[in-house]
């Protein structure tokens, strides 16, 4: 890792600098965007309709495609990066965080060069903190979506930044072997997210694993923002197979009878 650039000049003046009591995590993200956005909406804040809805401070250090580290923002502040967010019954993990982003996308690839810089990074901030591998999480991992009128129950699928993340090739051990939060009945499980993660795609011991839709479990419940994807195929119980995107048209989304499996991409 070259030596880290000092990016906290740049940090929006209007970003509220509170001091973080404890640090129990380390949060890596992928980005979603170039370098220059990414600098961009880490320090100044997020936009949208062309204002400014958000003041920055949105994690503590970036890494770029070469590996290049920029620190945000001190250690010793929270930044705003995991949003709604639980692990372990802690909630908001904003306060006992720091976050790293990883310049890219879930979808695509971590380059080798950021592997050696976030394998140092980490390395340098469990001892710091005196954390272990498990501390290690991924945003993916922590987020959730509250409960509304389509989702009843909390559950996990908010985010899938940083699902690509290989911790062999980061240096550190593998993470939980389950999501603590699924375990003790506080969230749903993301059946994508459980499969990648946990090596299964239920973890609640239902009488059907959570990717088949029941009298209780919605298409979006188990396939969130995903429901109505081209790449989701319902499989009805007579064999039938329909895309998300023409569920509506062909049975309509109320419509859809128990037993259906949802094969996500």
């Amino acid at each position: 890792m070259d030596a880290i650039i000092d990016y906290r000049e740049h940090l929006n003046p209007l970003f509220r600098k509170r001091v973080r009591k404890s640090t129990r995590y380390i949060i890596v993200h992928t980005s979603e965007c170039d370098l220059k956005t990414t600098l961009k909406i880490v320090s100044k804040g997020k936009q949208d309709d062309f204002k400014w809805v958000s003041r920055g401070g949105h994690t503590h250090y970036v890494i770029a495609r070469d590996g290049q580290t920029y620190r945000i923002l001190d250690e010793k502040f929270r930044a705003h990066h995991a949003g709604r967010s639980m692990w372990n019954g802690e909630r908001n993990i904003n306060r006992v965080s720091v976050g790293i982003e990883l310049v890219g996308y879930h979808n695509g690839d971590i380059t080798a060069s950021q592997y050696k810089s976030v394998g140092l990074l980490i390395e340098i901030l469990k001892n710091t903190y005196r954390l272990d591998d498990r501390a290690v999480l991924t945003h993916s991992q922590v987020a959730y979506i509250e409960s509304a009128k389509l989702v009843p129950i909390d559950k996990r699928g908010r985010k899938h930044c940083a699902r690509n993340f290989d911790r062999k090739r980061a240096g550190i051990k593998p993470t939980w072997p389950f999501d603590p939060d699924v375990r003790a009945g506080r969230l749903q499980p993301d059946p994508q997210l459980s499969s990648i993660f946990y090596g299964t795609r239920t973890q609640t011991g239902a009488k059907y694993p959570s990717y088949v839709i029941q009298r209780d479990k919605t298409a979006w419940q188990i396939a969130g923002d995903k429901y109505n994807s081209p790449d989701t195929i319902y499989k009805l119980p007579d064999g039938l197979l329909i895309s998300g995107n023409r569920i509506n048209k062909k049975i309509g989304w109320d419509r859809i009878p128990a037993g259906t499996e949802v094969f996500i991409e």
